[in-house]
């Protein structure tokens, strides 16, 4: 008999672990990420919802998934980058397979009883910096708990072929907590690359209908301190709030801003995003 996906115990269990390994939940997430994961934990008919969309992901797709992809080799240069990455994060080098008919650059996919990652051939084919910023995200998710979350929303936008999402009939709860969750992950990934410029490629090629060229112009405008073109209010607000992470003790390693400061400094970033829109 299959037990049910035990949420509380999952946090607790992350948070075990990365206490114990020196990353800790607090070092880095977005405060507000951890508040809409906590509602999300307390609310029966959600725990029992994701319980049961595990068991059926489980079911229908785990097995496909892992037929359909393959695991990238041990001496290939981009094991090498993911296992650094992993390793900034005090992690062993976890399971990453190649899906050739992905879109996303990098998938996080799993329950309490284990992860592996997924990555697209595009983002096989990324540069250095923008991979490890990739690699840096998908750690900073299973690392903070969203692995369950996101693996639910990607099978069910699968299922229905990308409606559901394009629908927004994502409950609400679940919506807002993803925006939240996108803003940790940015932070766990400039932690990795420590490179802005592989972050705004990875966030305006993901966001934009844009070649190279038009990005790698603008990348040029943002380094020479010029008015740039993001194409998008999110791209945007993403890239900025990147910047405020990076003023950080915990990004400078040194002296810097502390982390209430920053979260307080994203939320009024994004309240005045809110406001222009």
């Amino acid at each position: 008999m299959q037990t049910d996906f035990d949420f509380t115990s999952y946090i607790s269990r992350r948070k075990g672990v990365a206490s114990q390994v020196g990353i800790r939940l607090q070092d880095y997430a977005y405060l507000e990420d951890i508040e809409r994961m906590r509602q999300l934990s307390q609310r029966d008919f959600v725990r029992q919802g994701l319980s049961l969309g595990l068991q059926a992901w489980k079911l229908a797709r785990m097995r496909r998934i892992n037929a359909n992809s393959r695991l990238i080799e041990a001496d290939d240069n981009v094991s090498q980058i993911w296992s650094d990455v992993c390793a900034k994060f005090r992690h062993a080098p976890l399971p990453l397979r190649i899906m050739p008919m992905q879109d996303d650059w990098i998938v996080p996919w799993g329950d309490d009883g284990g992860t592996f990652f997924t990555l697209s051939p595009r983002g096989y084919a990324l540069p250095t910096s923008s991979m490890q910023f990739i690699f840096g995200r998908a750690i900073g998710a299973l690392d903070n708990s969203h692995v369950p979350w996101m693996t639910i929303t990607q099978f069910v936008d699968d299922l229905t072929h990308g409606i559901w999402n394009k629908a927004t009939q994502i409950p609400d709860i679940l919506l807002h907590w993803s925006r939240c969750a996108q803003i940790t992950q940015d932070r766990a990934g400039i932690l990795a690359s420590r490179d802005i410029s592989g972050a705004i490629y990875v966030i305006m090629k993901s966001s934009l209908d844009w070649g190279d060229d038009e990005i790698m112009r603008e990348l040029r405008r943002y380094h020479n301190k010029q008015d740039v073109d993001w194409g998008e209010n999110e791209v945007e607000k993403r890239i900025r709030a990147i910047e405020i992470f990076m003023e950080s003790r915990i990004y400078r390693r040194t002296a810097g801003r502390s982390m209430r400061d920053i979260d307080e400094a994203v939320q009024e970033l994004y309240a005045i995003f809110s406001v222009s829109r």
